[in-house]
């Protein structure tokens, strides 16, 4: 006669299931995790190479960070670009000039080299809506990386170490933008047309623009997404060699203290109770090698073209003056 299972042998069975499920879930978890970010490294560093090609094909000069205005003759370094250009109405971005001129935005202008918009999307992000008013059958992009808007219009053979300056990087953070984004950080040229990076200068002809006396850089947040956490405890890097890596900040203090090392991109977390897990506080700025505090315009140190990943104390701001 077939002896069935009594129950406490089925419990002890339903206890070892549950033991071994506690045990292998977070094991897969970070498996997915891994795949994500291994997928998005990829992407990114042919979108690295592609940039590089472009480059070639344009006298070693890189794509434009920003779109110009040429009613104005001044740059949008505070404004969001459509990607691809004309998918949006609002600001007339589906008509001319606004349309071709957001045309020459960096993630439009190398898209003939990646052919295909949607190598711009990290895996395994949400997609922000930034605005909803698309034009009619629009497909606009996912866009989850973000160029270093500190080389707009620069000379690839201008940098003394491209292995150390960022091209590319995870500046929406934790999202894909959908269909509207811009660089991060973006050079500070809102008044008046001339724009490039100046090592000890402000990148404006017009000088220091209002309310940013000091810095000649802005940079973006990205709301509730702002955390440095975007694959476990970083994020992927393309670096202007067109190398590219996974970089970790699992080990910066929340403000008010603060890391020493200055050749980091940010010294600390945010504080704030309401801050994300990972939420970035201080960001590294710098002067020129050599140069001084106080005295020339900060640029953020981990972006800037002249870095060659030795910054000093004497040069940047960590969080301490």
């Amino acid at each position: 006669m077939r002896k069935a299972f009594t129950l406490i042998e089925l419990l002890v069975v339903i206890a070892i299931i549950a033991i071994l499920a506690a045990i292998l879930f977070p094991v897969f978890a970070q498996a997915k995790e891994a795949a994500k970010k291994t997928q998005t490294l990829a992407q990114f560093k042919q979108i690295g190479t592609a940039t590089a090609i472009y480059s070639s094909d344009t006298d070693d000069i890189l794509p434009l960070s920003m779109s110009f205005n040429n009613a104005t003759q001044t740059w949008r370094s505070l404004n969001f670009h459509s990607v691809p250009a004309g998918q949006f109405t609002a600001g007339a971005r589906d008509a001319e000039p606004r349309r071709s001129e957001e045309g020459v935005f960096v993630m439009n202008s190398i898209q003939p080299y990646t052919k295909n918009f949607k190598m711009y999307e990290a895996a395994g992000l949400t997609n922000k809506t930034i605005s909803a008013t698309l034009i009619a059958g629009a497909t606009p992009a996912n866009v989850g990386l973000t160029f270093n808007g500190l080389l707009h219009a620069y000379s690839g053979t201008a940098m003394n170490r491209p292995s150390s300056v960022p091209l590319y990087w995870m500046g929406n953070f934790k999202a894909n933008n959908v269909g509207l984004t811009t660089s991060n950080p973006v050079l500070a040229c809102d008044n008046g047309s001339a724009c490039q990076f100046n090592p000890g200068g402000y990148p404006s002809n017009a000088g220091a623009t209002s309310g940013n006396t000091g810095y000649g850089y802005y940079w973006f947040g990205n709301g509730a997404d702002t955390t440095l956490f975007i694959y476990g405890k970083g994020f992927p890097v393309v670096y202007a060699d067109t190398s590219a890596k996974f970089i970790g900040f699992g080990n910066l203090p929340k403000w008010p203290q603060y890391a020493s090392n200055v050749n980091t991109p940010w010294s600390s977390m945010d504080p704030a109770p309401t801050a994300k897990d990972g939420a970035p506080y201080w960001s590294v700025d710098c002067v020129a090698p050599g140069g001084t505090k106080g005295v020339q315009p900060y640029y953020w140190g981990w972006f800037r073209p002249d870095s060659e990943g030795n910054f000093t104390a004497n040069e940047c701001d960590p969080g301490g003056g």
